[in-house]
């Protein structure tokens, strides 16, 4: 009986079997792509989730960036800066790269003691705590669609490189 429901017939309508097996195959397949792409969604592929939060530390050891890999334009991503210094003394920050032209800063915390420009980049002093650590969040928003580089400095041994691809 099963066997007979794969063979064409030509009454009440044409029928094409082997057709109709690849196009519920064809189906299937679109049905398991559609799975796949909302996993990786939840799993952060389109921002915020574990494939796109990142972290990266300068070779001292003295700064570290945790940002987002990857986001979409028009949406705001956090940025956070730990740099540690010495206690109770004031740290220039240095903040460079497409990041800062292609995006706008919307909030900063703590506000720095004093920001200055240099050239395309923006200096902020901060100030530490007993320990000596001083932590920036800043939030950030771009409507750039593409690739977005950034760069921490804290000194002149104290640098950090990392980059945010923006889908549409």
């Amino acid at each position: 009986m099963a066997n007979d429901e794969l063979v064409s017939r030509s009454l009440p309508v044409q029928e094409d079997m082997a057709m109709q097996q690849r196009v519920w195959r064809f189906e299937r397949v679109g049905w398991y792509l559609l799975v796949v792409i909302v996993l990786l969604g939840l799993a952060g592929l389109f921002g915020n989730g574990p494939l796109s939060n990142a972290q990266t530390t300068s070779a001292d050891g003295r700064l570290h960036v945790e940002y987002q890999r990857l986001s979409r334009s028009g949406t705001t991503d956090n940025l956070r800066i730990t740099v540690r210094g010495s206690a109770r003394k004031p740290i220039m920050l240095e903040l460079d790269g497409s990041l800062l032209s292609k995006a706008s800063i919307e909030t900063i915390q703590p506000e720095p003691q004093a920001s200055l420009s240099q050239g395309k980049a923006i200096l902020l002093e901060l100030g530490t705590s007993d320990d000596g650590v001083a932590t920036l969040y800043l939030t950030l928003r771009s409507e750039y669609v593409g690739t977005l580089e950034g760069v921490v400095r804290a000194g002149p041994s104290s640098a950090v490189h990392f980059s945010t691809f923006l889908f549409p």
